[in-house]
């Protein structure tokens, strides 16, 4: 089974505190956090580091809850795909759930997730220049 995967775009690691989490790592391996954001909406809080081409999303909540210790975990893959509907009919076809593509995170990005079958490890395809991207006018 192919389902055209190109490399892998970017790692998860979902935390209680994710802006303590990426300071750690920023301190710990020296990587620079490159972006902070809160989604609207959604209550959470993302920070991004890259080391070469791989991205380290860092995932929580939008306010931090008091607690005993960060905890974090592997939040799951996401690798790069041309045709993000080929895939998905790949990973169907051989039995697996996939959700439907939705807009990403990522302007004109589509991403799906498989739902299972994948040992616990959470999984995703993402296509880019899937959406039109409309500009503003200057």
């Amino acid at each position: 089974m192919s389902v055209g995967a190109k490399n892998i775009d970017h790692i998860v690691i979902s935390s209680n505190d994710s802006a303590a989490t990426a300071q750690h790592f920023s301190e710990t391996f020296g990587f620079e956090i490159k972006r902070t954001m809160s989604r609207p909406g959604s209550r959470a809080h993302m920070e991004f580091m890259k080391i070469r081409e791989v991205i380290l999303e860092f995932a929580g909540p939008g306010e931090v809850q008091p607690y005993d210790e960060v905890k974090a975990r592997l939040g799951g893959f996401v690798v790069c795909v041309d045709d993000i509907e080929k895939a998905i009919e790949t990973v169907r076809a051989a039995g697996f759930p996939c959700g439907d593509p939705h807009p990403a995170v990522q302007p004109g990005a589509k991403i799906a997730s498989v739902k299972a079958g994948t040992g616990g490890v959470p999984f995703a395809f993402i296509q880019y220049n899937a959406i039109p991207i409309e500009e503003s006018g200057a």
